[in-house]
Formats: C-alpha cells, structure tokens, sequence
C-alpha cells in the first residue's frame, strides 16, 4: 500500500450556472440590499474580475445587477435563486462583524508633516520697487555689443506700457 503524499490534493469543481448561484450571492449583497448597496457591490466585482483576483465572468456581474435592479426579475430571483444564507442578514452580520471591504476614512498616517502657519504679511513690509530696482545689478556687456547697454538701460527706466505701443498700418495695396 502507498502512503499518502504530503501535498494537498486539488479538484476542480463544476461551475454552477448563474441563474443557480442566483444575483445575490453573484454581488455579495442581502436581499433587503437597496440601489446604492448593489451598485457599490457590483463595481467592486466588477474591479476584481478586471484583476482577475476572482474567477466569475464580467458577464455574470452584470447579469446580477440588472437581475437586482428589475423589480420583477428581483423578485423571481429571490424565490429561485440559491441563496439561503443571505435572508437572515448573514453578510450584514458579517459587514458589521468584520467592517467594510476599504475604509471610508483612511487608517494610514502622511509622511510629511503639513506646512506651518505663515503669519500674514504686513502692507508696511512689502519691498521699495525703486530699492529693489537700485540693488539689481545690471550684467556687463561686450563692446561687441554697444547699443545693447543703451537698450538695457532704456527698458529698464521705463515703465512699459502696452497700450502705447504704435503698430505700423498695414496696407491693403496689393504686392506687385
């Protein structure tokens, strides 16, 4: 006789049709589930079978929801549906046991610390424009250049505004 090995033995077991399973047990909802509980399960089912951290078909995720949606196909759903352990309020039970799939308020503590508090700034503390136009020293230009200094010295004395700037007219006469 062999002895029996270490490892564990692995069956594949059939699949059940959803119609079976039921919507339910599909979306992981109670069957007194209202609108919002069953659109927030089924967008996590559906995130799930997008990861493939679960093996049930996206089709399967839809069909449940639009079976718990329709009030009619609910209600047969219900009655036909494999789900006996979802009428006595089983997975609330077990929701308020053992809390929410994610935390609505994060547990998780920021690394940085926040900013501090700046005191606000006193109109009496704002910069002189003419001191700090007076203490900005002006780069040393190449003789290559002269009438760049004339330039430079000219932009910076005057104020510039835009709306003195005259554009040539442009002519409507034709190039020949």
């Amino acid at each position: 006789m062999s002895q029996p090995s270490a490892e564990p033995l692995m069956l594949d077991i059939a699949a059940l049709p959803r119609e079976q399973i039921g919507p339910f047990l599909l979306l992981g909802v109670d069957k007194d589930a209202d609108t919002k509980e069953i659109e927030a399960h089924w967008a996590q089912r559906l995130i799930w079978a997008r990861a493939k951290q679960i093996r049930t078909p996206l089709e399967d995720i839809n069909w449940a929801k639009e079976q718990l949606l329709d009030r009619e196909r609910r209600v047969l759903a219900d009655v036909t549906s494999f789900n006996a352990d979802t009428s006595a309020g089983d997975l609330k039970q077990l929701l308020e046991k053992h809390g929410p799939l994610e935390p609505e308020v994060p547990t998780w503590v920021p690394a940085e610390a926040p900013l501090p508090e700046l005191p606000p700034l006193a109109p009496e503390a704002m910069p002189d424009v003419e001191s700090l136009r007076a203490s900005l020293a002006l780069p040393d230009i190449p003789l290559v250049f002269p009438t760049v200094d004339r330039i430079l010295s000219e932009l910076t004395s005057a104020p510039i505004d835009p709306w003195s700037i005259e554009l040539p007219a442009l002519s409507t006469e034709p190039n020949s």
